[in-house]
């Protein structure tokens, strides 16, 4: 009887070192991909789900990426609706304000900071075919002055993350006489 006695107390204590283990928490970038996969599917299957009811503001978009055969989704922002029928071509170079940030919200790299870019900003160069396909295949459907924000699965963006992308760009289409200035926001 006196063993049992002095059974309980340590299998008590056995049971509090147990339950008091650490349990590893999720990180931000743990299943990544699984968790990027479901993120572009739900912008997907919101984009299917759509009807000519939906308001303008809320009508996701695609285009298809002919590089990755993959749908990049798009919303327009109806605030910045375009001022010409005028879109960058496949060999057009392009300066541009851009903020990108991957499918949690944080933010990857950006050229301003704020809800717009302003006189700190600083805009970047590149040739429409010399950036990552998901945003070749998008800057080739915008309009000028238009403001879209994109939704890149990895495929047609660095191969490693889930992105989204909002960018502001100012575009310099070539043409025989020089360079024709034109502005596009997206």
């Amino acid at each position: 009887m006196n063993k049992k006695i002095y059974l309980l107390p340590l299998l008590l204590l056995a049971l509090i070192f147990v339950s008091c283990e650490e349990t590893k928490e999720a990180g931000k970038y743990d299943n990544w991909k699984a968790r990027g996969e479901m993120f572009i599917d739900s912008i997907a299957a919101e984009a299917a789900a759509q009807t000519e009811q939906t308001p303008i503001a809320e009508r996701i978009y695609s285009v298809l990426d002919q590089v990755n055969r993959n749908y990049i989704y798009y919303k327009k922002n109806i605030d910045y609706p375009p001022t010409s029928n005028v879109s960058p071509l496949y060999t057009d170079s392009v300066v541009t304000n851009y903020r990108m940030s991957y499918f949690n919200g944080d933010i990857v790299q950006q050229t301003f900071t704020g809800k717009d870019p302003d006189g700190f900003s600083k805009p970047v160069g590149f040739t429409v075919d010399k950036v990552i396909s998901g945003w070749t295949w998008a800057l080739q459907q915008m309009k000028v002055g238009e403001r879209w924000t994109l939704y890149i699965p990895w495929k047609s963006g660095y191969t490693q993350h889930w992105f989204m992308m909002f960018s502001w760009l100012k575009l310099f289409l070539n043409n025989k006489d020089g360079y024709q200035k034109t502005v596009f926001n997206i």
